[in-house]
């Protein structure tokens, strides 16, 4: 076997081949026993190594790399392939897409590297694409015999760029899930409850804009004497001295109840009066 430092490429040499070359110049030649000019791809059995470990024994590559393997059954006498790998497997992906016009000759398979046992493998980054020829008979040519393709040709890459990653890709069943944040509960100062009781008792009451007095030109008919200022000075000492601390939860009366007492009603009636 040779090796990339065994080649004599002419400076600038880029190995980049299409489809369609690498089945025509380079896998029929293979399976035909042909000689290949450049033998820059190298004969390895991927099903028996991680892909990680293949780019140390190519020939040639940097991102990606060339191998001729062969292909077995996994059945004695299906054409199924084996795709048990080192530790893991190689899952098909997308469909086949023929490669030549307008006969083909070759197929082009797309299979991702899963880790592990099948079918609870935990997906990978690297890719291979297959490359074998069309209208083969692989029917079970000896008794007992495992060997479905004697070459196949397989491109190997890693989506991450990395040449010995063994990263693999987060799927749904592995995503990190944050913890659930509970809202401590809010403590307000017994300041805030009076200012907020005290608004509460604004809110539920109502100025009854009817007048107490006939109407009048005249508004000194409206002026309150001494005495009706002693009156309503001691309604409202009653007033504060019924009224319920703050402290406690406050019990709001009907609207009915409370226009009832007449006090309230007077006392509003005579602030709306302008003196």
């Amino acid at each position: 076997m040779m090796y990339g430092a065994d080649l004599h490429l002419p400076p600038g040499f880029r190995f980049h081949p299409t489809d369609e070359e690498l089945v025509l110049h380079y896998l029929c030649k293979k399976c035909t026993s042909q000689p290949i000019v450049v033998p820059i791809i190298a004969e390895v059995d991927l099903y028996k190594h991680d892909p990680w470990k293949l780019p140390g024994f190519a020939i040639y590559g940097d991102k990606e790399w060339y191998f001729f393997s062969p292909r077995d059954r996994k059945y004695p006498n299906g054409s199924r392939p084996n795709r048990a790998a080192g530790s893991g497997y190689w899952k098909a992906t997308g469909a086949d897409k023929p490669i030549g016009a307008p006969k083909a000759i070759g197929i082009k398979k797309a299979l991702v590297f899963y880790a592990g046992k099948a079918p609870k493998g935990e997906k990978t980054n690297w890719i291979m694409h297959e490359y074998r020829l069309a209208d083969v008979d692989r029917s079970a040519r000896k008794r007992n015999s495992l060997r479905l393709d004697d070459w196949v040709l397989c491109r190997i890459y890693n989506k991450s760029g990395g040449k010995h990653s063994k990263k693999a890709v987060v799927t749904s069943s592995t995503q990190l899930q944050l913890p659930k944040l509970e809202t401590p509960p809010v403590i307000l100062p017994p300041q805030y409850l009076q200012m907020q009781t005290a608004v509460v008792v604004a809110e539920n009451i109502c100025f009854d804009t009817s007048d107490s007095f006939p109407k009048s030109s005249n508004c000194s008919d409206n002026v309150l004497s001494p005495s009706s200022y002693e009156g309503n000075a001691h309604r409202s000492q009653v007033i504060e001295s019924t009224a319920p601390e703050v402290s406690r939860p406050l019990e709001l009366e009907p609207m009915s109840s409370m226009f009832q007492n007449t006090y309230l009603q007077d006392i509003f009636t005579y602030l709306q009066k302008p003196f």
